[in-house]
């Protein structure tokens, strides 16, 4: 291991030194995990789709205002989405060969654990669920009703052929042995709402009908989805407050932020938080916004200014990279918060062993901008850490310390200029790249700018290039590259401030 100061390397050695807990509840959120898995299988099942536009009742027209959670999926979108999912999935060969089939592979994967998963119902998907599914489904949480103190779970599916729907539904009831596997429906407008009893789901109709959450008089949700900008396949939405309550209190105490105390403590939190799925020809879109935030204090802010500027210096052949700005002042408010309480986790005499002292010493490590970047090959993977420091010596001494006290083989540490910074990695072809600006950069890549279209407001950013990597990953199995082949980059950009946002792209070629 060496570290170097100004071109001098300085040689050290190396020696060691020292949410719902009950079955039944895991039941639904097990259904409502099956609705998020679409992101992963969208390519295939939007092909299946009839080219027209979308109409008629969503799940959040059938839902009450009281969510406190909500999310949804449309297969039966606006006919612009389904055209730009039509072209994004003529980039496969493999999908855009079921163009124009009758396959429902999304509806099949999703509905088939949904309501023919639990063996003891005895549902056939193809004999008792396909014949009368419709295209949409929503899932919700909501507050506990009655004497009972968990909050409540249920589904809304859209149906084309109510009898049909009603008679498997009833074999699920009837073959039902144990109340874990109990499920209980009621409709409304198109949709079969399930509960995990009759009585649960029928409430959830009747307040639906009085005060639905996908009306404006009646909730913030519409207006919420508006503020994404364009149209989306798929959304979640979550009232931060709410669901913060709902959680078990023994599951707060003991999670990994159950020993935050004062303004960065999640209980003041207030305000939602709304995502979306959108398709587009060349790329596949998750955005998210926090909407009237409050109360989240320094887990929020940046301290620092609003850019990513460095992911855009590094090497433009990397295969990966990742930049904050503000990343120390935002580690060091978060262990500041962390220590402060009981420190279960033992954090603090464990920053002490690494030669950090203190919350400060922290932030000087991390600068005010810090960027890791991901290069060699799959056999030889080689890792760099770039760093923008207010005092590129006291962060190079403590750099020092970390790696005295924990070892890497074939680490270099050394001090940059211009800007001031330290850069810290493994591998000297990437170190090599990362400290000399005559190469290729990032910013300069057209694959990495069109998955990173908010890197100017970013504090946060993430950059994979997929066609590198995944011929990488797939290099002993041709069949399986060609079908990768497509795939272009993915980009991640997050912007933090009084209400956060984010945005994550997938791109094809």
């Amino acid at each position: 291991m060496s570290f170097d100061t100004e071109g001098q390397s300085v040689h050290l050695r190396s020696e060691e030194v020292p949410g719902l807990s009950s079955q039944g509840s895991r039941k639904w959120i097990g259904a409502a995990g099956a609705v998020v898995m679409v992101v992963a299988l969208v390519f295939g099942g939007m092909t299946a789709l009839k080219m027209l536009g979308g109409g008629g009742a969503q799940p959040e027209d059938v839902f009450p205002n009281s969510a406190i959670v909500f999310a949804k999926l449309d297969l039966n979108p606006s006919a612009g989405q389904k055209l730009a999912a039509y072209r994004l999935a003529s980039s496969f060969p493999k999908v855009k060969d079921k163009v124009s089939s009758k396959e429902t592979s999304v509806k099949e994967s999703i509905f088939s654990s949904v309501l023919a998963g639990n063996r003891s119902w005895g549902l056939d998907y193809k004999k008792d669920v396909e014949p009368w599914l419709g295209d949409r489904i929503g899932v919700g949480v909501f507050p506990a009703g009655g004497a009972d103190s968990k909050p409540e779970i249920a589904l809304a599916i859209a149906f084309t052929d109510q009898s049909a729907a009603k008679a498997a539904l009833d074999k699920a009831i009837a073959n039902a042995t144990t109340q874990v596997e109990m499920v209980g429906y009621a409709f409304a407008d198109g949709y079969v709402v399930l509960s995990d009893t009759t009585a649960h789901a029928t409430a959830l109709v009747q307040a639906g009908k009085v005060s639905p959450l996908g009306l404006p008089a009646w909730s913030t949700y519409s207006d919420d989805v508006k503020s994404l900008g364009s149209d989306q396949i798929g959304v979640a939405w979550v009232d931060l407050a709410a669901a913060y309550k709902a959680i078990p209190k023994d599951q707060l105490k003991n999670g990994p932020l159950g020993g935050l105390q004062g303004t960065t403590d999640p209980k003041n939190a207030t305000g939602r938080f709304v995502s979306g799925l959108h398709v587009d020809p060349s790329y596949l879109e998750l955005t998210g916004r926090s909407i009237e935030l409050k109360g989240a204090g320094p887990l929020t802010s940046t301290g620092g200014v609003n850019q990513t500027k460095l992911m855009s210096s590094l090497p433009s052949d990397v295969l990966g990279a990742a930049t904050a700005t503000g990343f120390g002042k935002a580690a060091a408010a978060l262990y500041a918060g962390l220590i402060a309480g009981s420190d279960t986790t033992g954090l603090k005499p464990m920053m002490q062993r690494l030669g950090l002292g203190s919350a400060t010493d922290l932030e000087t490590l991390l600068g005010t901008e810090t960027g890791i970047a991901v290069g060699g090959t799959s056999d030889q993977p080689q890792f760099a850490v770039r760093t923008r420091s207010a005092d590129s010596a006291a962060s190079l001494a403590l750099a020092i310390k970390v790696f005295a006290a924990a070892p890497v083989p074939g680490l270099t540490v050394r001090k940059l200029t211009d800007p001031e910074g330290i850069l810290v990695g493994t591998g000297s072809d990437l170190t090599a790249a990362m400290s000399d600006p005559s190469g290729g950069r990032l910013g300069a890549d057209a694959a990495f700018r069109q998955v990173t279209p908010d890197l100017g407001q970013a504090n946060f950013a993430v950059y994979v290039n997929l066609s590198k990597v995944l011929t990488l990953v797939a290099k002993d199995n041709p069949k399986e590259a060609a079908s990768l082949a497509p795939f272009n980059a993915l980009g991640l950009t997050v912007a933090g401030g009084p209400e956060p946002s984010y945005r994550l792209r997938i791109s094809v070629r």
